[in-house]
């Protein structure tokens, strides 16, 4: 896996596990605050043992302590998490400074990308095309030498959420209001929530 790729999961999982992926305006941006819940309720970092209780029960709490790393290890390399670090890195070094509809556009363009046969097929493939050679690739923060790394900070929470929304939004395929309840909806895969409506996808 591309170096650049590897250090940005770790980056997210350690942004997920602070649980700092919160939307900032309660009626626009519920949905993307929806769409990364089922990520962050998956706790990326176990909490801190005390040296009291690895000396009552070394075993116990050795396998306590590690558990929950093997989870933060499995959300890392779910496909989905993935895509969205990397569609997510993409729309903070490319359009932070935007406003939340334009960073949408912006993911909007790498996922579209990745459903043509002129760009790679994945996400993470669109984000770092050319990123091998400096100043040749298709987005300039993927090879200008500099870090891949953003900051734990409110632009790279607000990131997370429209990269949340646009792939939620990009995979649904059936939806209705919040005031009904059809039928269909318990055998399809609940994505996210947007103002009255509830989307679904079949996968």
């Amino acid at each position: 896996m591309n170096g650049k790729i590897l250090a940005l999961l770790l980056s997210v999982a350690l942004t997920f596990a602070s649980g700092a992926a919160q939307a900032r305006d309660p009626h626009t941006f519920n949905a993307s605050a929806e769409a990364v819940a089922e990520v962050q309720n998956n706790r990326a970092l176990p909490p801190p043992a005390g040296r009291d209780d690895f000396r009552a029960a070394p075993l116990a709490q050795f396998a306590a302590t590690v558990a929950p790393w093997k989870q933060t290890f499995k959300t890392m390399f779910d496909p989905r998490i993935v895509a969205q670090s990397c569609l997510a890195t993409a729309v903070y070094f490319e359009a932070r400074s935007e406003s939340e509809m334009g960073q949408l556009a912006v993911a909007t363009v790498i996922l579209n990308r990745a459903k043509t046969s002129n760009y790679p097929s994945s996400i993470c493939g669109v984000v770092y095309q050319g990123a091998s050679r400096l100043n040749a690739c298709q987005f300039s923060f993927a090879c200008d030498g500099q870090s891949d790394l953003p900051p734990n900070d409110r632009a790279w929470e607000t990131a997370i959420a429209v990269s949340a929304l646009a792939l939620a939004v990009a995979e649904a395929t059936h939806y209705h209001a919040d005031y009904v309840e059809p039928r269909w909806s318990k055998s399809l895969h609940r994505l996210t929530k947007i103002g009255r409506h509830i989307f679904y996808s079949q996968g």
